[in-house]
């Protein structure tokens, strides 16, 4: 019986298999692999000469303390005077640590050196443990399982070359990357496994033949052992086969580099295996001159005795050494899933072939981290250092005699979204030099290359765009007077390049100068913690500014007609933050509205321990009768890096100046507190509560009345002071939880009108259970949306759907207290929220795909995202990858199992995803193979009313809107999904039209389905047009929609609305 999580302990006849490319046969340089993702063993390096600082330190243990960010690590730097790693910036291939000059450092391997493991960063540990099913590593990114045998010795049947004979076959490895699994199965019954260290040695799966396995993070490597010529004449050499199997992949033979390739439904490459190889004993082991030989433990035949022990000290299970023989093997690929790998019949048979023979279908992980180009073998890929001894640890350049090889050397380095837009203060590129051919130093370059994968070879070349950099050195020659060393080279202008350009990898070569003459001939380290590595010093900008208030008057308006002050001294304040935490001062600017010449203010003020700044207060003299003033400010780090300019760049606050009429009143309130971008800033009574607000006339004797009104400038309330000039207290309901807006004017005894005070502020939701799409707890569906600059706002709802002034929607609680989410964290993300998804609190949550994976972000039911607390969605096997998906629609639960589902498009396909719990879908039910690329959905809901739920979508090339009606499901408690899958499911059978004309995407940019939004039962649709950027609510109908009315321009009152880049 097979067993979760491991291999299984049975054989059989039919395994799973997937569709296969059509089969080729090829006898040289073709790809064999038991497909997996795989990256050598790290090996630890005595650290010998050079300079120590460059040797990268091992994996820390994160403990059970709180991760430290960056902004906190940069604290406590400032604070000792020493580097101070930033801990929740852990990768498996990266660490970032803040200086106490204000800069980050980050170090970024070109392999993986620890692991995440039950939450916990952990370096690699592929050491061996019986777990259920078999054996699995200890610490490594990708689960693994080796068999742990099936009983049984010698088979007694084999399957001939041409397949008459049905193989029993046993699962040999179970693998886990990228989401998806891949099986591997042997052609019979397997041993149990004597287990050292990261191997597994099934001894005798054939007479005289050994199958050895070990482990490596992110996948493991394969050898038949063949002990003697008797054994090499076992019919399982004439074509030894395996089995693969993976829900989701096709597995391909590249013709010109011979790399067996697994790839998704999208075509893209998750697993990959460089050329198989075999080779004998005859070689010596590789040492470094001055050091002494090990003992020869891999000439003549082996026997019986002790030979468990011999073979995993055998010097070639290690690969080919110097002067081995060694042969590519052929293999064929068949539409059944079996791998056939052909030994090379010469190599078996030759009288100078040195027993055992080793048979190496080899394997590469998902990691791009290096490739080794080998001009011997044009058309073979050696990716990863697959197939060449301690090649597989080391990379070399330059030209060899012993074998009269040319070898070229490209590494690969992560660049994540952190180093994007940042100013590199220095950048390096280091490298441990194990070997030269002397220690008289000789040239080689350092190479900024094109991306690299495992097609590439020496025939088939990245391109060589400009050397970087160059070192000359002998290091690694003898131990004693050129022992190894690590090497440091300058790579800044790439790095910079890099940032700029946003870029995913930066792929660097190195080359000898001389490729001809081998006193050039170099070797390096490549893998585990002393692969090479880019140390990059950066700054990253600093965040716009918020909280921007003036004192008196309107804080920041943005609406025209715009509140006026009046002959009253002006504060202006505002808050900053750095993301690296190097915040040092803001830069307040103020002047006469289109003439920014004459500036009344243009300073920098140093921020206080919590990133606010205070202006000095400018005498009301200053500032003309009649005139408007703009305000804008921005951000300047200790590096001088400044932000864009708040409120948004473009667009500053303004404020009127009218000596002659009353002074806006001012506007205080308890209940109510001002809005100022921190959690103090809630009211304190909830929404449906009232609250108490005191209106005063700011100095002026003559007030008569006080005139407001909520969230738009009718101005129909009127409240009555008891004398001229006086304070008028009273209670009022706002009318939505969330951000609100209170105009507020005063009139004087003979009718004069004072400009209006906007007073902002938040009302606390009720503490009842959010309805569908209602973030702010007042039970109107609001609107999310993502601005140009990544940022996520929230725009509330209203009892009549009109949408008014938003609100940023995310924030980190990354240690300790909330800070906002930088620029650009939403930039690219696909955003949906409809249904109580984490953890079941009834609030709201948000469904997003960031960075390409797919993520729940809990809401706190107060509008608000904490991005901290983010988990991580899973989607099931066959599923396709998340960074594949182009959209994706939260409905609730549609199917009535009580869990909430999702709607996604992934190119021409549509998904249902169902059932969703703790991280992940019960369910994934691709409904269409094609048909989907021009469609968009646009809402899942009761449209027609008789209670099962239906489905809008929109067509591209005609235009249109269609309904297609669901079914009710068999036990009458949720909608049947495969209704909604295709027309001819559906209750009617046919789409009909639901919108007739001129809804494509070039007239409207954005269109979104929404819980019933205006009250009257109905879902409708919140669509935002191409040309204008204003926002219009259509009403939904049982048939087809309402006459659409506008809800939000860039030009309504009291709204920072600007035209976002997507809406959900």
């Amino acid at each position: 019986m097979e067993k979760a999580g491991g291999v299984s302990g049975s054989t059989s006849e039919n395994p799973p298999r997937r569709r296969f490319a059509r089969p080729r046969r090829r006898t040289t340089a073709i790809v064999a692999a038991l497909l997996a993702t795989a990256v050598a063993v790290p090996l630890a390096v005595r650290h010998v000469g050079g300079d120590d600082a460059s040797a990268p330190p091992r994996a820390a243990r994160e403990g059970g303390t709180a991760p430290v960010d960056a902004a906190e690590a940069a604290r406590r730097a400032k604070e000792t005077g020493k580097d101070v790693e930033a801990t929740a910036e852990r990768t498996a291939d990266s660490t970032t640590w803040a200086r106490p000059d204000g800069l980050l450092r980050t170090r970024i391997h070109s392999d993986t050196f620890r692991a995440k493991v039950d939450g916990e960063w952990k370096a690699i540990d592929t050491t061996l443990e019986k777990v259920e099913g078999g054996f699995a590593p200890r610490a490594v990114n990708d689960p693994l399982v080796f068999g742990g045998g099936t009983g049984g010795g010698p088979r007694t049947q084999l399957a001939t070359a041409d397949g008459d004979a049905s193989p029993e076959w046993s699962e040999l490895v179970r693998l886990t990357t990228g989401g998806h699994e891949i099986t591997v199965h042997w052609p019979g019954p397997l041993p149990e496994p004597v287990i050292d260290g990261p191997r597994a040695l099934y001894e005798d799966v054939r007479p005289g033949i050994d199958l050895l396995l070990t482990a490596r993070d992110s996948g493991y490597s394969h050898l038949l052992v063949v002990h003697d010529r008797e054994a090499a004449d076992d019919p399982l050499l004439k074509e030894v086969r395996y089995r693969l199997a993976s829900p989701g992949l096709d597995f391909r033979l590249d013709p010109e580099s011979g790399v067996l390739r697994a790839l998704d439904a999208d075509g893209e490459e998750l697993a990959a295996a460089p050329t198989p190889y075999a080779w004998d004993s005859a070689g010596k082991p590789a040492v470094t001159i001055g050091e002494e030989e090990t003992a020869d433990t891999g000439g003549g035949e082996t026997g019986e005795t002790g030979r468990k022990a011999g073979t995993l000290a055998l010097p070639g299970a290690a690969g080919p050494q110097p002067g081995s023989h060694d042969a590519v093997l052929g293999t064929e690929l068949g539409d059944d899933g079996v791998l056939t790998v052909v030994p090379d019949r010469e190599l078996l048979t030759s009288e100078e072939t040195v027993y055992p023979v080793f048979v190496d279908p080899s394997i590469k992980g998902r990691k791009k981290n290096w490739t080794l180009l080998y001009k011997p073998y044009p058309n073979s890929s050696f990716w990863n250092g697959q197939n060449f001894n301690d090649g597989t640890n080391e990379a070399r350049v330059g030209y060899e005699a012993t074998t009269g090889g040319l070898s070229r050397s490209v590494f690969a380095f992560e660049h994540p979204s952190t180093l994007h837009g940042a100013a590199i203060r220095s950048a390096h590129f280091r490298t441990l030099q194990t070997y030269s051919w002397g220690c008289t130093a000789r040239k080689y370059n350092l190479w900024l290359t094109s991306a690299i994968s495992s097609s590439h070879t020496w025939s088939r070349q990245p391109s060589w765009s400009r050397v970087l950099s160059s070192a000359s050195t002998g290091h690694g020659y003898k131990s004693s007077s050129c022992p190894d060393s690590w090497v440091k080279m300058d790579i800044k202008s790439a790095a910079q390049d890099a940032a700029d350009g946003k870029w995913n990898t930066i792929a660097l070569g190195l080359r000898a100068a001389s490729e001809t003459d081998t006193n050039y001939w170099k070797k390096f380290r490549a893998n585990g913690e002393n692969s090479p590595y880019i140390e990059i010093v950066y700054n990253r900008k600093p965040n716009q500014p918020t909280a921007q208030t003036m004192t008196p008057g309107p804080d920041c308006d943005l609406t025209s007609p715009y509140s006026a002050v009046g002959k009253s001294d002006l504060t202006f304040r505002a808050r900053g933050s750095d993301p690296d935490g190097n915040l040092r001062d803001l830069h307040f600017r103020v002047w006469p509205t289109g003439d920014g010449t004459n500036k009344i203010l243009d300073s920098y003020i140093p921020v206080d321990s919590n990133g606010y700044a205070n202006t000095d207060p400018i005498p009301w003299e200053r500032f003309s009768d009649g005139t408007t003033y703009s305000w804008d400010v921005r951000s300047r780090d200790t590096e001088g890096a400044v932000s864009y300019y708040a409120p948004d760049g473009n667009k500053p606050c303004y404020f009127t100046v009218d000596h002659e009429a009353p002074a806006s009143p001012t506007v205080t309130s308890t209940d109510f507190p001002p809005a100022d971008g921190t959690d103090g800033s809630w009211s304190k009574v909830r929404f449906g509560t009232g609250g108490t607000v005191t209106f005063g006339a700011d100095g002026e004797s003559d007030v008569k009345k006080y005139e407001y009104s909520f969230n738009w400038t009718g101005f129909g309330s009127t409240a009555t002071p008891s004398a001229l000039g006086g304070d008028v207290t009273l209670t009022v309901k706002p009318p939505q939880a969330g951000p609100n807006i209170l105009y507020v004017r005063s009139v004087d005894s003979v009718g004069n009108v004072s400009r209006q005070t906007a007073y902002r502020f938040y009302v606390t939701p009720r503490a009842d259970l959010d309805a569908p799409g209602d973030t702010t707890g007042d039970g109107y569906p609001d609107l999310l949306a993502v601005t140009d600059t990544g940022r996520l706002k929230a725009y509330p709802g209203s009892p009549s759907g009109d949408l008014h002034s938003g609100m940023d929607a995310s924030y980190s609680t990354s240690g300790g207290n909330p800070k906002p989410t930088p620029d650009g964290y939403w930039t690219d993300a696909l955003i949906t929220h409809h249904g109580d998804w984490f953890p079941g609190d009834g609030i709201q949550d948000l469904v997003a795909r960031v960075d390409g994976e797919l993520y729940v972000y809990p809401g706190d039911g107060y509008s608000g995202f904490d991005v901290t607390r983010r988990q991580k969605i899973l989607l099931p096997p066959g599923a396709p990858a998340p960074d594949q998906l182009t959209q994706i629609l939260s409905v609730g639960d549609v199917d009535g199992d009580g869990h909430p589902d999702l709607f996604a498009n992934a190119g021409p396909q549509l998904w249902i995803f169902t059932g969703y719990s703790g991280g992940s879908f019960a369910g994934a039910h691709r409904m269409t193979h094609s048909a989907w690329d021009d469609r968009d959905l646009v809402l899942v809901d009761d449209v027609t009313g008789d209670g099962t739920a239906d489905l809008i979508f929109r067509t591209h090339d005609t235009g249109r809107l269609y309904l297609r009606e669901g079914k009710p499901d068999a036990d009458g408690t949720g909608t049947d999904i495969l209704s909604l899958g295709l027309a001819s499911t559906s209750l009617t059978g046919t789409d009909e039209i639901y919108g007739q004309s001129a809804w494509e995407p070039e007239n409207v940019s954005h269109l979104i389905g929404t819980p019933d939004a205006d009250g009257d039962g109905t879902p409708d649709l919140w669509v935002m047009f191409a040309a204008s950027g204003n926002v219009y609510l259509y009403p939904g109908g049982a048939t087809t929609h309402g006459a659409p009315r506008k809800v939000i321009t860039e030009e309504s009152e009291g709204t920072d609305w600007t035209r976002p880049v997507s809406i959900g």
